[in-house]
């Protein structure tokens, strides 16, 4: 009798650890979604948070100085009009820097597709109410910058289903106002 209870005990204690990994398996797709949209979200929310930071201050700082002088402007924006840096100074190159969004972390230019404007005169097409300046800054979003891995993210949930896609974008963020020195 004593033999016939351990190996039920033993069947028992085997069906469980089963019926473990199998929940295990049933389960790991969701956690792995969940951590995957975490990360995304929380990276895309400090990056918004960090180019409308660099928005601000650097259209603080244009509403400060005289920038019918062109090296103001370009004070004010710390990069070229594509993103290519020129002033390690400037308020909006210091913020980049800070939040390692450059192309070296903490030195570099923005990535390819970035744009900074001091408006109305970086481009004078965009209407501004008279005695207003605004800096407008586009910068591309991507969630796993690697050589080996380009484009949209892909989370398959299912053989059958479409796919949860994380995807690339653009932040573009527009500060404005009003102008102290004229």
């Amino acid at each position: 009798m004593d033999i016939q209870l351990m190996r039920s005990q033993r069947d028992q204690l085997r069906r469980q650890r089963g019926q473990s990994m199998v929940e295990f398996a049933l389960c790991i797709p969701f956690m792995l979604l969940l951590l995957m949209s975490t990360c995304y979200f929380g990276f895309a929310f400090y990056t918004k948070q960090i180019v409308s930071m660099a928005t601000q201050e650097g259209v603080r700082m244009a509403s400060r100085l005289d920038l019918t002088v062109p090296q103001n402007a370009d004070y004010v924006r710390g990069f070229t009009t594509d993103g290519q840096m020129l002033n390690e100074n400037s308020p909006v190159y210091r913020i980049f820097s800070a939040a390692h969004l450059l192309s070296g972390g903490t030195t570099g230019n923005l990535p390819t597709g970035s744009s900074v404007q001091v408006l109305p005169f970086d481009n004078p097409s965009i209407a501004l109410p008279a005695g207003t300046v605004a800096v407008q800054i586009q910068y591309p979003f991507t969630f796993i910058n690697s050589p080996l891995f380009s484009g949209n993210l892909n989370i398959w949930t299912s053989f059958t289903g479409p796919p949860i896609t994380l995807q690339n974008w653009t932040i573009t963020e527009q500060s404005v106002a009003i102008q102290e020195v004229f």
